[in-house]
C-alpha cells in the first residue's frame, strides 16, 4: 500500500487528490501503519483490506474516523490499471464494505473522493451510495485543499 503512493508519478497522484510533499518517509510510514495493526478494533486510526486477484495483491480499500457502531470513512484504490474499467474494483470495494460493516458494526460509510476523480464516484454511484454534495476541505493528512464528492451509505 504505501508503495503504490510512494512509487506513483505525481499526475496520478494529482489526480485522486494526493500531495507528494505531504508523505510521511517509507519508514515513518510503515512504522505508523504496523503500529495500527496491533492495536485494537476501538483503537486503531486505520484498517485495510487487500484485494487479491489471480493471486496478485491488485488493490486495498481503507476505513478511517472509525466510529465504531456508528461510521466511518472509507476509501478505495485499485493498484492494476489493466484492471481498472472490468467492474473487479467495484466488486471489491462491495466486499470491503461488507466486511467493515461486520467487523465494526458500522450504520454508516463515508467517502469523498476528489471531485475532479470520475472513476471512485461512478463507483460510488453504482453501490448505491447517495451524493450528499461537494465540498472544500483537504480530506486527509496526504491531500491538498480541494473539493471532494461526499457520499454515504447507510447500511
Amino acid at each position: 500500500m504505501i508503495d503504490y503512493f510512494l512509487d506513483a508519478d505525481d499526475a496520478y497522484l494529482r489526480g485522486m487528490g494526493a500531495d507528494r510533499s505531504r508523505f510521511p518517509s517509507r519508514d515513518d510510514w510503515l512504522r505508523e501503519v504496523l503500529a495500527d495493526q496491533e492495536r485494537p478494533d476501538n483503537r486503531k486510526d486505520r484498517l485495510y483490506v487487500g484485494w487479491f486477484y489471480d493471486d496478485r495483491l491488485v488493490g486495498h480499500s481503507s476505513i478511517n474516523q472509525i466510529e465504531i457502531g456508528e461510521q466511518a470513512y472509507i476509501h478505495l484504490h485499485l493498484w492494476d490499471a489493466a484492471l481498472r474499467r472490468s467492474g473487479v474494483g467495484t466488486e471489491f470495494f462491495r466486499k470491503s464494505v461488507l466486511y467493515f460493516r461486520r467487523r465494526l458494526h458500522l450504520k454508516r460509510v463515508i467517502c469523498e473522493p476528489y471531485a475532479g476523480n470520475s472513476a471512485p464516484n461512478r463507483v460510488l454511484e453504482k453501490l448505491g451510495f447517495t451524493f450528499v454534495g461537494r465540498f472544500n476541505k483537504i480530506p486527509g493528512p496526504i491531500n491538498y485543499e480541494q473539493d471532494v464528492n461526499r457520499w454515504e451509505l447507510r447500511l
